[in-house]
């Protein structure tokens, strides 16, 4: 019970890597905000949570629009009288194209999601954080953090933005209580990676994707106190394949 009595909202919660988060997050005991756009979806992982013993709630979150982030925040207090963690896990991808072939407003709506999204979130969220003196940011990076070749040109340049938000926000709040982290997950089987070529595997040398649940099992020791000296850091979970890049 790594997070018992603590609340988390997951944005991107409703599949994927949040999904398993979500769930996990719940088993270790904390009250969870299970975020995202899809409601019928939602509704099920909070049933499914409920029904493993959880305590779990479902919020409408479209993680580009600041209005419904904050409601999403404000309902955490309204529903469980406080926020302790928040995990930014929206995104989307790009397809691989480079910056010829994208077109503006594909690039717009990649990077809304990807990096304005977690600022709208956190920008929510640490008002609380800072009012009690204490709070967790999981943000959610990727292979693309680091190297190129795991996404196109927009996917690419926002998981390399998203590690340096992760790092100033850490500068200037980690002497306020608050915990900023990144997780960069490699190749992963969710609705994300569904149709990559099994090419990709000859290149990792665990030589098989990864499970949402133990991407979760990351995520967990990120927001578990386990991880209280860590700030400002970027943790990759990828089967090996950035060794060889």
């Amino acid at each position: 019970m790594k997070l018992k009595d603590k609340v988390a909202l997951v944005i991107g919660g409703t599949s994927g890597i949040g999904e398993a988060t979500a769930k996990a997050y719940a088993e270790e005991g904390a009250k969870v905000i299970v975020g995202g756009r899809k409601k019928d979806e939602g509704d099920r992982i909070v049933r499914e949570i409920r029904e493993a013993g959880g305590t779990a709630i479902f919020a409408k979150v479209d993680t580009t629009k600041a209005d419904e982030v904050e409601a999403a925040v404000q309902t955490a207090q309204d529903e469980y009288g406080t926020l302790d963690i928040l995990y930014n896990g929206a995104g989307i991808h790009d397809s691989y194209q480079t910056a010829l072939d994208i077109s503006e407003e594909d690039y717009d709506q990649l990077m809304a999601v990807n990096v304005k999204g977690p600022y709208l979130a956190t920008k929510a969220a640490l008002p609380v954080f800072l009012e009690k003196g204490k709070g967790t940011i999981v943000n959610v990076g990727s292979q693309a953090t680091h190297v190129a070749g795991p996404g196109g040109s927009a996917y690419v340049t926002s998981k390399h933005a998203l590690e340096g938000f992760t790092k100033q926000l850490a500068y200037d709040f980690g002497s306020k209580g608050i915990k900023a982290n990144l997780l960069a997950p490699g190749f992963v089987e969710t609705p994300m990676t569904e149709g990559i070529e099994e090419e990709r595997l000859k290149d990792i040398p665990a030589e098989r994707a990864g499970k949402p649940e133990e991407v979760a099992r990351l995520a967990v020791f990120l927001a578990s106190d386990d991880s209280n000296y860590m700030h400002g850091t970027s943790v990759t979970m990828d089967g090996g394949w950035v060794v060889g890049r």
